[in-house]
């Protein structure tokens, strides 16, 4: 069974996406008009609302793809520490044999890791390879690296079997998630 988030949830986490952006480049439009016109704002704050409605679509883009992923819609969605917790939610998902889970860092300075040499909680099925949300190429590997609050990550899951990933500097406070791919 393939496990997926209702579509209001993706909704309300694009939304909240877009209106910060909107907001973002709202402020960054107003202090740039202000500069440019000698003082005189009037005409500088309808311009900088007119910008802030076309720029949000590429700042959307970029958060998700602030990780080398695969595209198109993931098959499920993992928080990583909603609310400031330190879980991923679901902590179990399931999803079909090449399904895409996204993880959504709904807070800063965690991460995710199938990594074996990350953690000792960490288990893959045979044959199946690593993932984290940071880089694992090379030898000098830093399995501390952490997210920012509002990027993501994804894994297409290739291998089926049980996996047990972690936030590798909360993994002892429990912060451990399963994905089992059938």
């Amino acid at each position: 069974m393939v496990s997926k988030q209702p579509k209001e949830f993706l909704s309300r986490r694009k939304f909240a996406a877009t209106f910060s952006s909107v907001v973002l480049a709202g402020l960054a439009g107003c202090s740039g008009g202000n500069s440019g016109d000698g003082g005189d704002g009037g005409d500088g704050g309808g311009e900088a609302t007119a910008t802030a409605t076309s720029t949000p679509e590429p700042t959307a883009t970029a958060t998700a793809t602030a990780t080398s992923t695969p595209a198109g819609e993931a098959d499920a969605t993992i928080a990583v520490g909603p609310g400031g917790s330190l879980q991923f939610e679901p902590d179990n998902t399931a999803v079909s044999q090449g399904d895409t889970v996204e993880f959504v860092f709904e807070s800063g300075g965690h991460n995710v890791s199938g990594h074996p040499d990350a953690h000792s909680a960490v288990s893959l099925p045979e044959g199946a390879e690593p993932f984290a949300s940071y880089d694992i190429s090379g030898d000098d590997i830093n399995h501390v690296s952490l997210n920012e609050a509002g990027t993501t990550y994804r894994h297409t899951f290739e291998t089926t079997g049980e996996y047990t990933y972690v936030c590798v500097p909360h993994a002892a406070s429990g912060m451990i998630g399963t994905i089992v791919v059938r």
